[in-house]
């Protein structure tokens, strides 16, 4: 229960540095950095004493979800919200070593799945917003 109160309050810390940087940098910008930096947490964690093939693996997803990232700020900006809760799945993938077997922090895939959804729900919705006002 923990992990899941401190994701809610992280993705309301992160809502509120969009609000308060949205002055100065615009929201795409913000959730492209966003989606680039979750993506690569979990190569720092695999830099920790694990397998070469997991670090591999954490390597070509983080440069998926950046690629991801580098063309919804270019082009579709719902692509990055998009992202951001895929991230989230990317989470559940390493729960319990379900699927990934990168050593990580248990509490870790449902923090950060939790973060991540909410995260991405609330980008997904400010594109949404700012599309409608657009036109």
């Amino acid at each position: 229960m923990a992990q899941i109160l401190s994701a809610a309050a992280t993705a309301v810390v992160l809502i509120i540095l969009n609000i308060l940087l949205s002055k100065h940098f615009s929201a795409p910008l913000i959730a492209a950095t966003i989606l680039c930096s979750i993506a690569f947490i979990y190569v720092g964690f695999s830099l920790k004493g694990n397998t070469i093939s997991s670090i591999v693996v954490e390597v070509l997803v983080a440069v998926v979800f950046y690629f991801i990232a580098l063309i919804g700020y270019s082009k579709y900006n719902y692509l990055i919200a998009y992202g951001i809760v895929l991230h989230g799945i990317w989470d559940i993938f390493h729960h319990h070593a379900l699927l990934i077997k990168t050593d990580i922090p248990s509490y870790w895939p449902v923090y950060c799945l939790v973060t991540d959804i909410i995260t991405g729900i609330y980008f997904f919705l400010v594109f949404k917003a700012q599309k409608t006002t657009t036109h």
